[in-house]
């Protein structure tokens, strides 16, 4: 057998495989969508608290070298309905929710975690809320949203033990803002 020959089998057969990917794929997401189920009821309505004013944005520092805030990417919010229930719950039983949902339903994990990192933006459980956040994403092929939200993480927690995990996830990586300055030394700003 000839080289040319190999390599003509070669092709055919990795078209075959990829024919059978695809026709996989589309019949195991059918069956999934027709298993879909409505999320747990609500719990009884109580009046809302009055929402908290968004907190106002970092002013800019001077000067044409200086660093860009790390301000969290431009995100679609989370339902008022859910904000309500996040709202309700403590931030433990929130992460166990959390948890238990983003094995399963990976747009009502982002609604969630979206919501808690609304509730609860920098606490300690944030940086892991923030992964399933970004796994989620990717599940539902939002692969920019889950980029983005991989680069706000990777900067905003930058010590977190999630951190190395989204890192090698999305291949996202700490941005570190270094020059030399005029005494030839290496600056961080």
């Amino acid at each position: 057998m000839t080289s040319r020959a190999r390599l003509i089998g070669t092709a055919i057969g990795a078209l075959i495989l990829a024919g059978v990917i695809v026709v996989w794929n589309a019949r195991r997401e059918e069956p999934e969508a027709a298993v879909k189920t409505e999320p747990p009821p609500a719990p009884p309505q109580q009046a809302p608290a009055a929402p908290a004013p968004p907190p106002a944005p970092p002013a800019p520092a001077a000067g044409p070298a200086a660093a860009a805030p790390n301000l969290a990417p431009d995100a679609a919010a989370p339902s008022a309905k859910m904000q309500q229930i996040v709202s309700r719950m403590g931030e433990a039983v929130l992460m166990a929710r959390l948890r238990e949902v983003a094995k399963t339903d990976s747009a009502q994990a982002i609604e969630i975690a979206r919501a808690g990192n609304k509730q609860y933006p920098d606490s300690p459980e944030a940086p892991e809320r923030t992964a399933i956040l970004i796994h989620a994403l990717v599940t539902q092929n939002k692969l920019s949203e889950g980029r983005a939200e991989a680069e706000y993480m990777v900067n905003h927690y930058p010590d977190s033990s999630w951190v190395r995990d989204i890192e090698g996830f999305t291949g996202a990586h700490r941005h570190r803002n270094i020059r030399v300055n005029d005494a030839g030394q290496l600056e961080y700003y």
